[in-house]
């Protein structure tokens, strides 16, 4: 927001505030309601916050209030009986402010003290009238946000964030508070006071209602994050245009917790997923164990701006010599305001056809579920034979329990079953400059190729993995540690992959 800042100096400005603040004694705590078109004339160029309590004491400069870094700087006043105080808060509009130290006058307008402030942000409600003065002077400065012409990346990330960096592309948001309830939060490895690197991954065009809008994607990370196992956080903000302004219509920046390598995906999609609602689609492929997992998640937007999962579906190839890759296509159907939904899996080998299979969602009892599911290719092969391949055929668990015949790999060749270039955990940092232990990491991925198969509970087995994967990054900082963490997921995998039970 281009806000254009004043300030209250000189004689004739502090006269009127005087006689405004001894005509304000009458309407203190007790006092009676004071509407804003009153307050306004009463206290040229301040809105009082309420009319009644603590918040009738307290006023703000509607037409005043700029962004200071990842938060909004609000001109405050506070009357006394014979007096008044003079200070900012800081706030992040949401439930922290931060009262800045002022000046405290007499009934005259002259300089009587230093009006203290917090030494760090608070909760807003544990300061008298502080809730109402953030939720009223943000209420103005979020409904006036907005990007004066062309609509770009670094403006969009700078208003909804902080400030941007140009070399690094990105924005500081430096006061994040993640739900505690949003799952894989902890993957994003977010520790206390850090901040977070906000990165613009998508922008789509949109028209709604006859207007025209943006929807803005972004990706936020740990500054100097991304482990393997890290997840980043999904965002998706909504912008209209308003004559030669983009205005926030909403901006949700707690979608999910997802990905790897601190990135929530590497393609993005944006499609009609019902006749008047849209799904924001997140593709995503990594290396994991070894073989590729390919990820396809798709997000419906709701009438109120927020996004909820309706499809979340990966799978990961039964070779290291294939490769997979997926697309979602909206079907319109039966139910015309929740579209079926499409997603195709494409598997292939060098110097095979490529092999497709669908997996199919209807939207049913509130929620989309699976009503079609194609068995995925059988690749019979042996560790360094890739020529041996047999597409088409359907698999069972039982036929995937059968271990493959290993042939031990040089120590010159050896790489564990991850790109060492972007190591960033001890524990990674072991494997990769240790033989045996890639060893062991290639073994394991053969391991949990068929235990992946087998296993009955696909979401409980995907949360196991996950829980384990964890336990290494935080807890194996030397070679003994991941020996033994290498055995027992060798032996505990080995034995979902014969049973297909996680217990």
């Amino acid at each position: 927001m281009n806000a254009i800042r004043t300030r209250i100096t000189g004689v004739v400005p502090w006269v009127t505030l005087t006689v405004a603040a001894l005509l304000l004694v009458a309407c203190g705590k007790d006092g009676a309601p004071q509407n804003s078109e009153t307050s306004s004339k009463r206290f040229p160029g301040y809105q009082q916050v309420g009319g009644s309590g603590d918040a009738a004491q307290l006023w703000f400069n509607p037409t005043d209030i700029s962004r200071s870094g990842s938060s909004y700087l609000i001109h405050a006043l506070k009357a006394f009986p014979q007096g008044y105080a003079r200070f900012d808060v800081a706030t992040n509009c949401r439930d922290m402010t931060r009262r800045q130290a002022g000046t405290q006058y007499r009934a005259d307008g002259t300089a009587e003290q230093e009006y203290p402030g917090n030494d760090s942000a608070v909760l807003a409600k544990s300061e008298p009238g502080m809730t109402e003065l953030m939720t009223t002077a943000c209420g103005i400065a979020m409904a006036s946000r907005s990007i004066a012409g062309d609509f770009n990346a670094p403006a969009a990330l700078e208003l909804l964030y902080g400030p941007y960096d140009e070399s690094t592309k990105t924005a500081s948001w430096a006061d994040a508070s993640v739900p505690a309830d949003l799952p894989w939060r902890d993957n994003l490895q977010l520790a206390p006071g850090k901040v977070l690197a906000v990165t613009s991954m998508a922008i789509f065009n949109l028209t709604e209602g006859g207007k025209e809008k943006k929807v803005f994607v972004t990706n936020a990370v740990p500054d100097g994050g991304g482990c393997h196992a890290c997840t980043g956080l999904l965002g998706v903000a909504v912008f209209t245009k308003d004559g030669n302004n983009w205005k926030v219509e909403s901006n949700n920046p707690y979608v999910a917790s997802m990905g790897a390598m601190g990135s929530v995906g590497s393609h993005f999609e944006w499609a009609a997923a019902g006749d008047d609602t849209y799904a924001l689609i997140v593709g995503g492929d990594d290396m994991h164990q070894g073989y590729q997992t390919s990820s396809i998640t798709a997000f419906i937007r709701g009438k109120d701006g927020a996004f909820s999962t309706a499809i979340d579906d990966a799978d990961t190839g039964a070779s290291d010599q294939e490769t997979l890759s997926t697309k979602v296509t909206f079907i319109k159907g039966k139910n015309a305001a929740h579209y079926d939904v499409k997603v195709a899996f494409s598997y292939s080998l060098p110097g095979q056809a490529a092999y497709i299979a669908d997996h199919v969602y209807q939207y049913v009892g509130g929620k989309y579920v699976l009503t079609k599911k194609d068995d995925p290719p059988k690749f019979v092969q042996t560790a360094g034979d890739t020529s041996s391949a047999n597409a088409g055929a359907s698999v069972s668990p039982a036929s995937m329990q059968v271990a493959p015949t290993m042939i031990p790999p040089s120590t010159a060749s050896l790489a564990p079953s991850f790109d060492c270039s972007k190591a960033k955990s001890d524990a990674e940092h072991l494997i990769c400059s240790d033989p045996e232990l890639a060893l062991d990491d290639v073994a394991l991925a053969s391991i949990f190729i068929r235990a992946k198969a087998a296993v009955v509970d696909q979401i409980g087995f995907k949360e196991r993995v996950r829980q384990q994967w964890n336990y290494r990054e935080k807890n194996c900082h030397d070679r003994d540690c991941l020996l033994r963490w290498y055995a027992d997921q060798k032996a505990a995998l080995s034995q979902i992959a014969q049973t297909g039970r996680l217990d």
